[in-house]
């Protein structure tokens, strides 16, 4: 379910192995982001560091929310085409894409759960909620997880697979939920609505904080919360709309995609939002669908 933004320039197969290969820090950290123009979007991937982008997508339609799994070795993705979005994975450098979802129509933002085995996303029910679901990483034994009649998405895991925070508007806006990894004991750990959306969270590696954006000023900032919903922080000051916080592996600093009317950008910062970098200076693009994504 695509989110109503007002006045907002835009950017816009196998299992994998269940054990992460080891990196030396600062090697090999590479960022997935969105870029191109509405209707023929496409995924790129970048050094942490900067350097020469690599376009990992080709071909009509625009190519969404990238996500890698735990291991690295694949990239969940979604693109937007005659069926509505369908989610789908490929290697890292774009070869074996292979398309996962086919059950339901407006299959978005896929999340790898921890060990691989799983992908959380949105889709949109027969009765036009957007819920919270859950598939084998091949695309099968799909599963409604959060059952609303409002908008429920957004995923993302805890680092040990228990629980799955999202978004939803059951409430009026959109607040951030956590329920278990089945469905279970969902509950509200932001009471403040955040009527523009974008919030999509991203858990820390440890497990104790999670990242979003929210209203702040005339745009959106990024914050962490603590899971409980306690400890609010603002992390970021950067005016415009930044959104898409992903986590470095060691929990160090945050990645994100920022928008304002003439411009876009991937930036990195410190977990406390200190040292704020540009990796990669882009046109105005779309930012639903627009996700910035830390390899692990």
């Amino acid at each position: 379910m695509m989110r109503v933004l007002t006045a907002l320039f835009v950017l816009a197969s196998p299992l994998p192995g269940l054990a992460a290969p080891a990196l030396k820090p600062g090697i090999g950290d590479r960022l997935l982001y969105v870029a191109g123009e509405p209707g023929n979007l496409h995924i790129w991937s970048v050094a942490v560091d900067g350097g020469a982008p690599e376009k990992l997508t080709g071909g009509d339609g625009d190519h969404l929310f990238p996500a890698w799994s735990p291991t690295g070795r694949k990239v969940a993705y979604s693109v937007l085409g005659p069926e509505g979005q369908q989610v789908y994975a490929m290697d890292p450098d774009g070869k074996n894409s292979q398309r996962l979802t086919r059950e339901l129509r407006n299959n978005r933002g896929p999340a790898w759960s921890p060990d691989g085995r799983k992908i959380a996303f949105t889709a949109t029910t027969a009765t036009g909620a957007s819920n919270v679901f859950v598939m084998d990483a091949d695309g099968k034994n799909v599963t409604n997880l959060s059952k609303t009649g409002a908008y429920d998405g957004d995923p993302t895991w805890s680092p040990d697979g228990s629980r799955i925070c999202f978004t939803s508007s059951r409430q009026g806006g959109f607040r951030m939920y956590v329920m278990d990894a089945d469905g279970g004991n969902q509950k509200e750990i932001t009471s403040e609505p955040n009527s523009t959306g974008l919030v999509y969270p991203a858990w820390s590696p440890d497990g104790r904080r999670i990242a979003y954006a929210h209203p702040a000023g005339t745009g959106l900032e990024l914050f962490s919360v603590d899971t409980d919903g306690k400890n609010i922080k603002q992390l970021t000051s950067e005016g415009g709309q930044n959104t898409y916080p992903s986590w470095s592996r060691d929990g160090k600093r945050l990645a994100f995609a920022h928008f304002n009317g003439t411009k876009s950008a991937v930036k990195v910062m410190d977990a406390d939002g200190k040292n704020v970098k540009t990796v990669v200076e882009l046109p105005k693009t779309n930012p639903e669908g627009g996700r910035v994504a830390w390899r692990p």
